[in-house]
């Protein structure tokens, strides 16, 4: 059963009520305009998973963690349009199966509401070894990801495509941004994402929503609230097309190819762009996969991905570098057959059989997944009517969503052979 209750000003409460789990999650979304502020965010909001004022040091933490049956705390950045999310959350056993009928719940709640509201800060610093040690583990999963070929050529084209707009920055800064982060910028990161960030709180589980709501509007009503304004911008056609090419010592060439989709805002077309994409390049049945792949053996793996939160679709293919010119001709031989209506009534249904499995939630995790992603938007789809309405999507609306699609821009990584030990992605 899903709810929606606002707690105060540009803070709203989503809960998920059902005893599918044995778990329950409480996830706290901060949206923030995406800027030159992002790397200190993102050093706030993992500072905050480690203690409060309450467990001041990790190991009190777990102690305290390790005593609610095995509670974990998460935190994490995305970006979401051209905003930065930053997510801190709480999973815990349902109270169902505690031994002596404990509220593991409502513990974790207050625990999550005092590593929020109540950091372990004296003065203004979060203390300079914790955040010396942060700033090493977030340098090191930016590397991470630039280590991964695939998800790196991804990154640097959205870079090129959306330069000089917030969605084409770095979610979590660069590693020189993060290092030269001041303490005084990730304590004011903290006091503004409490004070301007559009903020929800997703809660999912066998769950009753009253406790939650108290607790956090207790919290909150202690905060003078001015919630920033955050508009994603939306460009319905290609800008001047631009390649950009980078050589890089791996095995397999990465071709990835940026289309605006049409799109005026997230809800434009979302359910026929959603399909179309899906039998452009999603499962194997779609066009990329069965003809560039299969068919035509140009490439290791060819996919195409809508993030309709900015609109535009991205495809990427790893090739050997000397195909690129026949994969490029090959995704838009494929894309002119959707416009043209060339693929079967059987794709459509696979298509719309896959996205709905995929709305098929098997985890509390998912479902946070699926609202936090929803923060900026005016309402809100649940998975139950975002299933019902891929069911409607026809096969003229597919065509159209095809037709808007407007080639922008090309980021392909050329292979000049690997250097030992390298992992591509």
């Amino acid at each position: 059963m899903f709810s929606k209750t606002d707690i105060c000003d540009g803070v709203d409460l989503v809960c998920v009520k059902t005893d599918s789990f044995k778990t329950n999650m409480i996830d706290i979304s901060m949206a923030l305009p995406m800027d030159e502020n992002a790397s200190a965010n993102a050093l706030m909001i993992n500072l905050l998973k480690r203690s409060c004022k309450a467990y001041p040091d990790y190991i009190e933490l777990n102690a305290r963690l390790d005593e609610l049956y095995g509670a974990y705390v998460g935190a994490g950045v995305t970006k979401t349009g051209d905003a930065q999310v930053l997510s801190l959350s709480i999973a815990c056993l349902d109270d169902r199966f505690s031994f002596s009928g404990e509220h593991i719940l409502n513990d974790c709640v207050e625990l999550l509401a005092s590593m929020l509201f109540s950091p372990n800060i004296k003065g203004s610093s979060f203390g300079a070894d914790n955040l010396a040690l942060e700033k090493r583990l977030l340098v090191q999963r930016i590397l991470e990801e630039q280590d991964d070929k695939r998800y790196y050529a991804f990154q640097k084209c959205i870079e090129v495509m959306c330069a000089g707009e917030p969605f084409g920055l770095p979610k979590a800064g660069t590693p020189e941004q993060v290092e030269k982060a001041k303490m005084a910028e990730v304590y004011s990161a903290w006091k503004n994402a409490l004070k301007s960030a559009k903020i929800r709180i997703t809660a999912v589980g066998n769950i009753d929503k009253r406790f939650i709501t108290k607790t956090f509007k207790t919290g909150f009503g202690k905060i003078e609230r001015e919630p920033c304004e955050i508009k994603t911008v939306f460009h319905k056609k290609g800008s001047k097309f631009a390649r950009v090419d980078e050589k890089l010592p791996v095995n397999q060439g990465k071709l990835v190819i940026g289309y605006r989709a049409g799109m005026e805002d997230e809800n434009d077309n979302y359910y026929a762009e959603r399909v179309m994409v899906d039998i452009f390049g999603g499962g194997t049945y779609s066009k990329l996969f069965a003809n560039i792949r299969e068919k035509m053996s140009l490439a290791y793996y060819c996919s195409a991905r809508l993030i309709a939160s900015k609109g535009i679709v991205i495809v990427q293919s790893g090739i050997d570098t000397e195909k690129e010119k026949s994969v490029s001709a090959g995704v838009i031989n494929q894309l002119n057959e959707v416009r043209n209506g060339k693929f079967t009534d059987d794709i459509i249904k696979s298509s719309k059989l896959a996205i709905k499995e995929s709305l098929t939630f098997t985890s509390p995790d998912d479902y946070c997944a699926w609202y936090s992603s929803q923060i900026l938007y005016d309402t809100i789809r649940t998975p139950k009517e975002t299933a019902d309405n891929i069911e409607k999507v026809t096969r003229e609306e597919i065509c159209a969503a095809a037709s808007r699609m407007s080639l922008d821009k090309i980021f392909m990584l050329v292979a000049e052979g690997a250097q030992e030990g390298n992992d591509e992605g």
